[in-house]
């Protein structure tokens, strides 16, 4: 699938010991980065699937910020195992289900274990 392709073009740029990424536009020039919003902003996609894993990272960055190589891959891993589950006979909208009860349950917990913070606060 094009989508888990992008993916795991990012995957390798993870992390501190993230491998920088040597990229070649169409006028030759050339952009050295292991951030994965500037991989796939000069990557030239046509797959629709593929252009949504863009989409992912760019609207990662916008609102957060940070965490767009990471985001690409967990949406990766999230069709790869879709994918496997449509293999085996699970209709897609059992998937999707699936898939936004465990987006609730996350943010549940999150919210249980979260610290709250406010602006004033000098503690390290």
């Amino acid at each position: 699938m094009a989508a888990q392709i992008v993916a795991e073009s990012v995957k390798s740029a993870l992390g501190p010991r993230g491998m920088d990424k040597m990229l070649v536009d169409s006028f030759g020039d050339v952009t050295i980065t292991s951030d994965g919003r500037t991989v796939l902003d000069e990557m030239d996609i046509q797959h629709p699937a593929a252009k949504m894993m863009v989409e992912v990272a760019k609207t990662q960055d916008d609102e957060v910020g940070d965490g767009t190589t990471t985001s690409v891959i967990i949406a990766g891993e999230l069709l790869a195992k879709a994918e496997t589950l449509i293999d085996k006979n699970v209709h897609p909208t059992v998937i999707i289900d699936g898939y936004r009860k465990a987006a609730e349950k996350a943010l549940e917990t999150l919210e249980k274990i979260a610290i709250k913070i406010s602006p004033t606060d000098k503690k390290p």
